[in-house]
């Protein structure tokens, strides 16, 4: 009993240091953030802010939200995340290349086993825009600019 009551307290002091050691980078790197860089908050409660950053002190952080000006303290802030360059253009580009070039073999293929109604090209006239579009659809529907953890305590 004598032995109990000390590992239970070491066990409790462990786990509130772990729980308030951050286990991501650290808040120097919060601060290091340029100004309007769209971030997202989440909070110890589990509510999260998402908004632009305007600046952070050892003490706390100020963003930007929909809702207005809000300064977080810092022992309340469990993750804060960035949101990286947007890469749709790029995606939409390499979706019309790799939609145009299966169209075109598809088109080819298409071509070589049969004459398509008599005309010696008309898969591949057919099929290559339409790989396009479909690359290109494709293209714009993969996700982009994800956030990225800068800082999160357990």
């Amino acid at each position: 009993m004598r032995l109990l009551f000390p590992c239970a307290l070491a066990l409790s002091v462990i786990s509130a240091f772990a729980q308030s050691t951050p286990v991501k980078g650290s808040w120097g790197e919060v601060r290091q953030l340029a100004a309007n860089t769209q971030i997202r908050v989440e909070l110890s409660g589990g509510r999260k802010v998402d908004g632009q950053f305007q600046s952070a002190t050892d003490d706390s952080l100020s963003i930007a939200a929909s809702s207005g000006q809000e300064s977080l303290a810092r022992p309340m802030v469990a993750r804060v995340s960035f949101k990286t360059k947007n890469h749709r253009k790029r995606n939409i580009l390499i979706g019309l290349g790799v939609g145009a070039a299966g169209g075109l073999a598809t088109g080819a293929a298409a071509d070589a086993s049969c004459k398509f109604l008599c005309f010696d090209n008309l898969g591949k006239a057919v099929f290559t825009p339409v790989g396009a579009l479909v690359g290109v659809a494709v293209g714009a529907l993969i996700p982009t600019g994800r956030y990225h953890d800068i800082y999160r305590i357990k």
